[in-house]
């Protein structure tokens, strides 16, 4: 009876970080709004429409159409780090994935073609910018084939689509799939980024605010806020928003890094340690356990760094930065001869030249040692 008399609780809603913000600190400032994001004006659409229309008659499939479009039409498109809205990357012809990804869906939303993202891990996982570590993810648009009538007797597993990715990577490794406020966010999140490199916190806290209307616990996000403060010089701000994504569970392994680097701020080694700690528990990507045995050479624990980076080079047998570690860790421990085919390792599967010409630099310095 007491069990059928007790009415089950739902449990209580995450508060926005955004009321943790010091907003006395910043004065907001005009930030693009989402129509500007993605609209196009009449005469791209109208261009647009004449050609898709083409691809249409040609009995090519809707999503197919989008993609001939841009790849006949933005045929010349190169990579830009910077994040574009639709129209400049339209006319540009360049931005980043996000850039990509954002023109790709102005289109779709043009005729109506739905859409899905996909979000993965690149190497570098990070770029230091001063004390500001970035994380460097990467977005796919898939692009989902017209509804076909539907046969109840056959369950669909996968959806027929086509997939917009200019910038395709071996080394990258699925984080999970993104619908339309992440990507919307993520513009959001870019642009902040870069404001705060360039130490515009007025800027860039107005672009982060704007985020948290499409994301609201995107642990990422969460992280940017609390790096922001701290630029700003509320450590104590910061930490709160540190501590608040501990307490809801809105974790990932930037936040955990960023919080470290403040606790190491703060002279708080207890904070530091249960960190460390917590930041094995987030791991997920290759990278992720690639930081966590670089800090274990820092701290001379070379029997477990050794241990997480030959786990990885089991998995990922291609990457080169485990190899490279793993040569770093051995040189350590004066096992020049192992370092040095550690360091062969990671040439031959470098992926680019600048990571080649340092780790022929490397093993040149190693050789002379040797003789």
């Amino acid at each position: 009876m007491g069990c059928n008399s007790t009415q089950q609780q739902n449990p209580p809603a995450i508060p926005s970080p955004l009321t943790l913000a010091n907003t006395k600190l910043f004065t907001p400032v005009p930030v693009p709004s989402e129509n500007d994001i993605f609209s196009l004006p009449a005469s791209e659409e109208e261009a647009f429409l004449l050609h898709y229309n083409q691809y249409l008659e040609q009995d090519i499939r809707a999503d197919k159409a989008i993609y001939q479009y841009l790849e006949k039409y933005v045929s010349n498109f190169t990579y830009d780090g910077k994040t574009f809205t639709a129209i400049e990357t339209l006319r540009n012809k360049k931005g980043n994935c996000i850039s990509l990804a954002i023109l790709t869906q102005a289109l779709a939303k043009i005729v109506n073609v739905e859409t899905s993202f996909r979000e993965v891990s690149t190497y570098p996982i990070y770029k230091k910018e001063q004390d500001l570590l970035l994380v460097s993810s990467h977005f796919s648009t898939k692009l989902f084939a017209p509804g076909q009538e539907e046969d109840k007797n056959w369950i669909q597993a996968i959806r027929a689509g086509t997939v917009v990715d200019y910038f395709p990577e071996q080394s990258t490794f699925y984080l999970g799939n993104a619908k339309y406020p992440k990507l919307v966010a993520k513009f959001y999140v870019n642009l902040s980024t870069q404001a705060l490199i360039k130490e515009d916190l007025n800027l860039s806290y107005s672009l982060a605010r704007a985020a948290f209307q499409f994301t609201p616990h995107n642990p990422e996000l969460i992280n940017l806020l609390a790096i922001i403060h701290r630029r700003a010089g509320d450590t104590n701000t910061a930490k709160k928003l540190f501590e608040f994504a501990i307490q809801h569970n809105l974790l990932s392994s930037n936040l955990i890094a960023s919080y470290s680097f403040l606790a190491k701020t703060l002279n708080d080694p207890k904070l530091e340690h249960q960190l460390e700690e917590k930041l094995e528990q987030v791991a997920k990507t290759p990278f992720d356990y690639l930081t966590i045995a670089q800090k274990a050479t820092a701290k001379k624990q070379y029997r477990k760094s050794k241990k997480i980076l030959k786990t990885i080079i089991e998995h990922y047998p291609y990457l080169p930065e485990p190899y490279f570690e793993l040569a770093k860790v051995h040189y350590l421990q004066n096992h020049q001869n192992l370092a040095r085919d550690a360091l062969e390792h990671a040439i031959t599967k470098s992926d680019s030249q600048e990571k080649t010409g340092m780790y022929e630099a490397k093993l040149k310095s190693l050789e002379l040692t040797l003789h």
